[in-house]
């Protein structure tokens, strides 16, 4: 019995279990939206297709989608056309290229260029427009594209209304025998439908191109036998427009606009461009047929869309202003931070750089007093002592300190007293002379008593009488404070000057002028 309850339960539970009630797609929704688009794109729903190509476009599915991003750059470009979005198109079409340079693609390189071909040739520069689309045309051969054929004829039928409004009829001919060319190559490829609403775009531009040139016949023969048919095709346009014009048939064109303008209500554009320039059309017709009233009620519905454009345009560029200007106020009070954190930081390295040249300076300053000072006070012991030995000789008659010391005293006594070291030439041999010792055991007396060698004892008695020429006689220049010490060269006398002092002349003069320093008395 708990057994079964057990079974039950479990039947139940799986009875309950949620059933989907649909697969979901394994497409993206980036494609997903795409193919919307199109959908809306083959029944003249340009509006609607321009909404699901953008939503598509900002998916994040289409992050790592290369091809998707092409293909929904090259149909926002084309929707922009359709709907005359001039400002959007040329960014559009330059975001195309790139992105289509950067990965290699030729077709939808040669598709952006061949819209910088229309635009140019629409901005007046005719003859470097016809280059651009044509150096796109040829990319487009030399290409691998699915649909290339497809394309080719769109660029051939484009080409033939461009040289038909220059009025080129032998061009726009030529240009015509090839779009129709690539339109049946297009039949054999592809769908069947797809190749009868080519040729009907074929038929309506020659029609257009013919009724142009006069040959009239040819066109009238052509708009029986195919049967034309009015639509709100963006590549042919309103290309039979002009023939319904030149032949009077102004109840067919009124149908048709009615046609193309009811398409542009259902897709929600009542006040974008093409409905602008319908409703002109419009009244023109009116105009010429002597219903004026009509006409007027035309060019009026033209004045109000005109000015929701005009008020829509300015709204737009005044959020664009507002958006530039709230950029620019953000980076110039960034750049006033960025100035005044850069302005701090260099005051405190200024203060540190400060404080770390008067601490080095303080340094050297108190180890150039305290060299100076135990400089001095040897001399100082030694006067002394010289003082005290004399006293002692004269009390005593005898002396304690050895006969190599008493000798050193007395040497240093005389070179201090009748400052011999001022004689360039005074060195090794004058010491040795007044020592009466030789080379070497001269060299072991002033190492013992003087704690250097014999050129640095010259040296130091120098140094010590600059410091005290410096001292006392401010306005002498270092070349003759130089001189005075027995040295030529101020080059030498600044290099030994600080070899004793460890700091150059100049420095130490400025110490004394500062106050900072004043060598004891002697």
């Amino acid at each position: 019995m708990k057994k079964s309850r057990i079974i039950l339960y479990i039947l139940i539970g799986f009875l309950l279990l949620p059933i989907p009630l649909s697969a979901k797609s394994s497409q993206p929704e980036a494609k997903v939206l795409m193919d919307k688009g199109d959908s809306c794109r083959m029944v003249w729903k340009f509006k609607k297709a321009f909404s699901f190509y953008q939503d598509a476009y900002d998916n994040h599915t289409t992050e790592k989608d290369v091809q998707l991003q092409l293909q929904l750059l090259e149909r926002i470009m084309r929707t922009h056309l359709v709907l005359r979005h001039w400002k959007e198109l040329p960014e559009t079409s330059y975001q195309l290229y790139h992105l289509a340079k950067k990965h290699n693609d030729d077709a939808h390189i040669s598709m952006a260029l061949f819209m910088r071909g229309r635009r140019l040739y629409m901005q007046g520069q005719k003859e470097k427009g016809y280059e651009t689309c044509f150096n796109a045309l040829e990319r487009m051969k030399n290409s691998n594209y699915e649909h290339k054929s497809h394309e080719l004829a769109a660029y051939y039928a484009v080409l033939t209304d461009m040289y038909a409004d220059d009025k080129r009829y032998k061009e726009a001919m030529q240009m015509s025998k090839l779009q129709e060319h690539y339109v049946r190559l297009t039949c054999k490829k592809h769908a069947k439908n797809m190749g009868e609403r080519g040729l009907q775009r074929v038929y309506a531009i020659r029609i257009h191109v013919l009724a142009n040139m006069g040959r009239m016949a040819e066109a009238d023969k052509l708009y029986k036998k195919y049967n034309i048919q009015p639509v709100t095709d963006p590549i042919c346009g309103d290309a039979l427009l002009d023939y319904y014009r030149l032949r009077g048939m102004n109840t067919e064109a009124l149908r048709f606009l009615d046609a193309v303008m009811n398409n542009i209500r259902e897709d929600g554009d009542t006040i974008g461009r093409n409905m602008l320039r319908l409703l002109g059309d419009e009244g023109d017709i009116y105009y010429r047929t002597g219903e004026y009233q009509k006409a007027a009620l035309r060019y009026a519905g033209m004045n109000r869309i005109a000015d929701s454009i005009s008020v829509r345009t300015l709204n737009k560029v005044s959020d664009e202003v507002l958006k530039v200007m709230k950029s620019e106020k953000a980076i110039a009070r960034h750049n006033v931070f960025l100035v005044i954190g850069i302005a701090a930081i260099l005051l405190l390295l200024t203060i540190i750089a400060f404080l770390l040249y008067q601490t080095i300076a303080t340094r050297r300053s108190h180890r150039l007093m305290a060299i100076t000072i135990r400089r001095l006070m040897h001399y100082r012991e030694i006067v002394i002592q010289n003082g005290d030995a004399d006293k002692t000789d004269k009390n005593n008659g005898t002396s304690d300190e050895s006969e190599e010391f008493k000798r050193f005293k007395e040497m240093d006594k005389r070179i201090m007293k009748e400052r011999l070291f001022t004689q360039s030439d005074f060195g090794r041999d004058d010491l040795m002379r007044m020592m009466g010792v030789d080379k070497t055991a001269l060299a072991t007396l002033i190492q013992r008593y003087s704690g250097t060698n014999v050129p640095g004892y010259i040296n130091l008695k120098r140094m010590e009488y600059a410091v005290v020429l410096m001292r006392k006689h401010p306005e002498y220049t270092l070349n003759a404070i130089s001189e005075a010490c027995g040295i030529m060269g101020s080059a030498t006398f600044i290099r030994n000057f600080k070899n004793v002092y460890e700091m150059k002349p100049s420095e130490f003069r400025k110490l004394l002028e500062e106050g900072e320093f004043t060598p004891p008395q002697n």
